[in-house]
C-alpha cells in the first residue's frame, strides 16, 4: 500500500473506531498514538534494574544473591523481567491487564509494545546472546489459541535486536494451567513436558515468555537445552509474579 493509500485508510479508521487505550478505553488526544494512554503508562509497576538477583527479583542492598538462589544450583545463569504481574482483575494492574488481552483476548498487535519492555529489561543481556527462544505451547493447545504469545514476542524481540529467533523446544505433555497450581506442583507439571528441537546449537540462548511466576516452566525449557550442550541459558519475561515478591518479601 502506498503511503497515502494508508494515511487515507487510517484516517477512514479513525473516524469511524477513534483510537483509544487499549486498557481504560479512553480516547486519544491528537498527540497521543499508541496502545496506552499517558495515565495508564503511568500505572505499570516496573521492576527496578538496577539492584537484582540472578533469578530476576529486586534485592536489598545488602545482599547479592536472595537466599533460594544462594542455596540452589542454576541451570538459567538470569532471569530478567520489566515488571509485575498480578493474576487478580484490577483495573490499576495495568500490565497485567495488557498481557491478558494480548494472551486471551487474541490481540495481537499488542506484540510489538509488549516485545518493547523486553527490550527494556533484558539491555543488559543482550551482548551475551546468540539466538532467541521461546517457551513452546502444547500443539493442541496451540491451535485452539490460533497463535504462541511467547513466540510473537521473542520474534518482535529479534527484529529490535537483530538477533536470529529459532524453535529450540518443544512441549510433548499436556500440563495443566500453572497460575492455578502450588510452588512445588509446578515444578511437577512441568517435569517432563518439553524435549530438544531440531535448530543448530549454539553457546548462548534466551528463552523469552510472558509471565514468569516460581521459573518452574523456564527452568525445565533451559535443562533440556543445557544437555543438548548450550552452555548459557537466560530468560526474559514481560512480567513477573507479584505474588512471589510478596513471598520473598522484596
Amino acid at each position: 500500500m502506498r503511503p497515502l493509500d494508508r494515511a487515507i485508510a487510517y484516517a477512514v479508521l479513525d473516524l469511524f473506531y477513534p483510537p483509544h487505550c487499549a486498557v481504560c478505553e479512553r480516547p486519544f488526544g491528537d498527540d497521543e498514538r499508541a496502545f496506552l494512554c499517558r495515565e495508564c503508562d503511568a500505572k505499570i509497576e516496573r521492576i527496578n534494574q538496577s539492584h537484582i538477583c540472578l533469578c530476576g527479583l529486586p534485592l536489598p542492598e545488602a545482599l547479592d544473591l536472595c537466599p533460594a538462589c544462594a542455596q540452589s544450583e542454576r541451570v538459567l545463569e538470569q532471569i530478567r523481567s520489566f515488571g509485575w504481574y498480578e493474576e487478580r482483575e484490577d483495573p490499576d494492574h495495568v500490565l497485567s491487564a495488557l498481557i491478558k488481552t494480548f494472551k486471551y483476548g487474541g490481540e495481537r498487535a499488542l506484540a510489538p509494545l509488549l516485545a518493547s519492555y523486553l527490550d527494556q529489561a533484558g539491555q543488559s543481556l543482550r551482548p551475551l546472546i546468540e539466538q532467541i527462544t521461546f517457551v513452546p505451547m502444547y500443539p493442541e493447545d496451540e491451535r485452539q489459541r490460533g497463535f504462541n504469545q511467547a513466540e510473537l514476542l521473542a520474534r518482535e524481540l529479534g527484529k529490535l535486536w537483530g538477533i536470529p529467533v529459532v524453535r529450540a523446544v518443544e512441549k510433548i505433555k499436556k500440563t495443566k494451567p500453572q497460575a492455578s497450581l502450588s510452588h512445588e506442583a509446578r515444578r511437577e507439571n512441568v517435569r517432563g513436558a518439553f524435549r530438544l528441537a531440531k535448530f543448530t546449537p549454539c553457546a548462548s540462548i534466551l528463552i523469552v515468555d510472558d509471565v514468569c511466576t516460581t521459573g518452574a516452566t523456564l527452568r525445565e525449557c533451559a535443562q533440556v537445552l543445557k544437555e543438548s550442550g548450550i552452555a548459557r541459558v537466560y530468560g526474559l519475561t514481560v512480567a513477573r509474579a507479584a505474588n512471589i515478591r510478596r513471598a520473598e518479601g522484596v
